[in-house]
């Protein structure tokens, strides 16, 4: 009797459970999955050079109304990284471009910038939101872009309004890097190389600009030390 009694409580449970919406972070391509920078930790993700671009995926693991979330990135942070959404049109208000077939035809996107209060702290919140329908399917719900503006650490926050509307569910945590694709071209290649090889062993870095900026640890030299900072992004792209 026990047993059946534990049967009905575990089937009733998983009949009210909720979907479990979540976002994942790929480079620009969509696809590829951005490391993370230790893999026993969540959310922290391994390095990426400035004037690089994300892709921020919301997805669900279940079908059905979903009553939204956000992603927003506060305060100083925005001096760091920067959130995109595609394809806005002017008759909806809605950037239809970042909504997947999946979300449903009657879900939404649309941007903000506010003052959000969480723990009675005042935040300066830039990003955007996002509404559910009933029509929606499990899969991939909706994508943001992201662009790496400056060097520094940058984090952005996603709520789950299911979860609760005062706190976020977590932040993302990006670490920007100076950029070593030097003619912005969007990968770091032999072009590059040869601006660092053509500044090799100078020691005016400090007043010539950074050396086209590859004085990657600012000493005012380029050596060995930068050579080593370069070739750990070789071949990596940027957008």
């Amino acid at each position: 009797m026990k047993k059946l009694f534990l049967i009905i409580l575990i089937l009733a449970e998983a009949s009210v459970a909720k979907a479990d919406v979540s976002t994942r972070v790929c480079l620009a391509d969509g696809n590829t999955p951005l490391a993370l920078a230790d893999p026993c930790i969540p959310l922290v993700y391994r390095p990426i050079m400035v004037g690089t671009r994300l892709t921020i995926i919301v997805d669900s693991n279940a079908d059905g109304y979903w009553d939204g979330g956000e992603l927003t990135i506060w305060d100083a942070n925005q001096n760091r990284g920067v959130l995109y959404g595609r394809d806005y049109n002017d008759e909806t208000l809605d950037w239809e471009g970042s909504r997947f077939p999946a979300a449903g035809e009657t879900a939404i996107v649309w941007d903000f910038a506010e003052t959000e209060i969480v723990d009675r702290q005042e935040h300066d919140a830039r990003g955007f939101r996002f509404a559910g329908s009933d029509l929606a399917t499990a899969g991939d719900w909706f994508i943001i872009d992201y662009n790496a503006i400056d060097v520094g650490t940058c984090s952005v926050i996603f709520y789950d309004w299911v979860v609760g509307w005062e706190h976020p569910l977590y932040e993302m945590s990006f670490t920007h890097v100076a950029t070593r694709d030097f003619d912005d071209n969007g990968i770091v290649d032999f072009a590059d190389f040869a601006v660092l090889s053509s500044n090799w062993k100078r020691t005016d870095c400090l007043e010539a600009e950074n050396c086209s900026g590859a004085d990657l640890d600012e000493d005012g030299d380029v050596d060995y030390t930068d050579l080593k900072l370069f070739a750990g992004f070789w071949l990596e792209r940027t957008r």
